[in-house]
């Protein structure tokens, strides 16, 4: 579900006002939970975000929560997407220098720690059997190769923009498994960017607890065991079930997915 004509424009001017306050990092993670067309798509695939579902805070570990956490797949395999958001204040260099701000190298140091956490292939196993139990669906797509890319976002384009050392000295940094944005590039094609479901993992499901029915996928795809959401958005998919199109094979025959799904699943 996209954003049309004047809601893209005044969603554009909220989100850009709100990066000149310069509030604190919970701030602006809040605001683009809200706001999902603002959450970076680097690394999508041609399937799109996985379940148009992304992750907040995905344990990883008691150590590791990213900020955000999504999967794109193509026929042959997964990128598993981890997005580190800074704020719109910080630094990437010293004032006056080429030198490289604490505030960056921190941000840089957090990156490789993922990266390391990764390496170790009890990690990645224990991520994808464990941490996404019931997420990797259809399931024969599991034995598919896992790709682990990094997503920061910090800062503000004006910093480097008109200053092509500093603009290399950035591009320097970056892998082709880690891109490093602006927050301003966030608004960038937003009219292109479908909203997504923010998910919440629990011990034995997933939580999706934005407010609005935005995808059907993961309602026909997942155990619904495996799934509770909000109020909202069963209200929500409720008042959108002229667009439901998905059919799923039951005992009694050929059934709307949504039909089956909504009066059996969990409300948070």
């Amino acid at each position: 579900m996209y954003m049309t004509g004047q809601e893209i424009n005044d969603k554009k001017k909220e989100y850009l006002e709100l990066l000149d306050r310069e509030e604190n990092e919970q701030i602006y993670q809040t605001y683009l939970e809200e706001n999902t067309m603002f959450i970076p798509r680097e690394f999508e695939q041609n399937h799109g975000i996985h379940f148009s579902t992304v992750f907040r805070k995905l344990p990883l570990s008691s150590d590791y929560k990213p900020d955000f956490v999504y999967l794109s797949k193509s026929s042959d395999n997964w990128n598993v997407v981890l997005v580190e958001i800074e704020k719109p204040s910080s630094k990437y260099f010293k004032k006056n220098s080429t030198t490289f701000h604490a505030d960056f190298n921190l941000a840089l140091q957090q990156m490789n720690t993922w990266r390391a956490w990764f390496d170790d292939e009890s990690n990645r196993n224990h991520f994808k059997n464990n941490i996404l139990q019931g997420f990797i669906e259809p399931a024969h797509m599991g034995r598919n190769p896992f790709n682990f890319k990094y997503v920061l976002v910090h800062g503000r384009r004006s910093e480097y923009e008109n200053n092509t050392q500093k603009t290399a000295l950035i591009r320097g940094q970056q892998r082709s498994d880690f891109s490093i944005i602006s927050f301003d590039s966030l608004a960038e094609n937003i009219e292109k960017k479908y909203k997504l479901y923010v998910g919440v993992k629990k011990n034995s499901h997933y939580e999706l607890i934005s407010k609005e029915f935005v995808d059907e996928g993961i309602f026909s795809w997942m155990n619904i065991d495996f799934l509770a959401i909000t109020q909202s958005i069963y209200d929500d998919a409720i008042a959108k079930s002229d667009s439901w199109h998905h059919y799923i094979i039951k005992e009694n025959g050929t059934v709307k997915a949504m039909d089956y799904a909504l009066p059996l699943i969990k409300i948070i």
